[in-house]
């Protein structure tokens, strides 16, 4: 009787252990990436399905490795917990996509959408018991439906995702659309300039692998500190943008303690971005959404112009000047001066083909 109960016990101890543990990571996975959900739900939650793939890798793994069930069943529930977590977070902005925007049915969507995964779960609960009838218990069978479900799970999902189709910007949306504004814009005229359609975007954009360096927030946005301004440049700047609440700056960024490479051989595109990145945005405390979109034209307008800045050597080498604020203050200027003459038709242009205006 003794060593039933030293039995019973330690099997306790271990099913308690494996669920504290994932309690805790799913407390520190929130606590460290709440912030990332909400404009970036799609990304999130496409990645949470490999992390709840993973999860059930290892549950599949203590049927093939019983020795180690304590740690796999401890690292499955981990993941597993991570994966739930980010799914529900992520999940009202899914929802919220197709709210009609004539009326608040976000609760209806809801309880349809939790009504639907009722029905997935017992519909797989019944295949699961079907299934292990039909292909044995062994460990071969096991692994084969595993990978086989994992697979068609995957390619659901990224079709899934594909369909949600977001009219709210996100920066890597807009950087985006404000690109091809740009590029329209230049080529046919600003009154003839044209964006993609939310449908469009959402056929393209990327839902697993991070942002483009140059769409990444990190890189477009950052303080005055970053590039070390001189009392000069910092000065002249507000001048130029004391209209606005926002700053372009150009420099490298001092903090990152990354450096532009001095040749790039035949690596033209290369230079050219990476001259892009040289230049970022400071936002006043009290800036809105809408300068917030202001600011990201005016960051593509002066990306151009740096772009255009890379030259050539003797060689065929790609070089990218080593700029400062103070050495391209006519380039900022036209920056300025360009969004200002183009903000009012890219909102035109921005409502017309379907996306939600910002808010002032």
């Amino acid at each position: 009787i003794k060593s039933r109960n030293s039995l019973g016990l330690g099997a306790a101890l271990n099913w308690v252990l494996k669920d504290a543990l994932g309690k805790i990571v799913r407390m520190v996975w929130a606590s460290r990436m709440g912030r990332k959900f909400d404009p970036d739900a799609k990304r999130w939650r496409f990645r949470s399905a490999f992390v709840f793939a993973a999860g059930n890798g290892l549950e599949v793994a203590t049927y093939v490795f019983p020795q180690l069930f304590l740690v796999f069943a401890t690292l499955a529930n981990c993941c597993k917990q991570v994966s739930m977590l980010t799914s529900s977070a992520t999940r009202n902005a899914l929802y919220n996509s197709f709210r009609d925007g004539k009326r608040e049915n976000i609760g209806d969507i809801t309880a349809k959408g939790e009504a639907q995964i009722a029905v997935v779960d017992l519909l797989g609960i019944a295949s699961g018991v079907s299934l292990s009838r039909a292909v044995g218990v062994s460990v071969q069978s096991v692994l084969t439906i595993w990978i086989l479900l994992q697979c068609a799970e995957i390619f659901c999902m990224y079709h899934e995702i594909r369909s949600v189709v977001f009219r709210m910007l996100n920066f890597e949306r807009m950087h985006h659309v404000v690109n091809k504004f740009v590029s329209s814009a230049a080529e046919n005229g600003l009154e003839m300039a044209t964006i993609p359609t939310p449908e469009d975007e959402a056929k393209t954009e990327k839902i697993f692998l991070p942002p483009c360096h140059l769409a990444r927030r990190a890189t477009a946005f950052g303080s005055l500190g970053r590039a070390k301004l001189a009392p000069d440049e910092l000065s002249e700047l507000m001048r130029i943008f004391r209209k606005d609440k926002f700053l372009l700056v150009v420099g490298e960024n001092q903090k990152s303690g990354r450096r532009i490479p001095k040749g790039y051989g035949i690596h033209v595109i290369k230079a050219k971005n990476d001259a892009q990145a040289n230049c970022h945005i400071v936002l006043h405390a009290d800036a809105t959404n809408a300068d917030i979109v202001k600011s990201t034209l005016a960051l593509s307008y002066l990306r151009r112009s740096l772009a255009d800045s890379v030259y050539t050597d003797e060689n065929g080498d790609a070089i990218v000047p080593s700029l400062r604020s103070r050495d391209c203050m006519d380039m900022i200027r036209e920056a300025r001066d360009e969004t200002s003459v183009a903000f009012l038709q890219f909102l035109k242009v921005l409502s017309a083909a379907g996306w939600a205006p910002p808010a002032r």
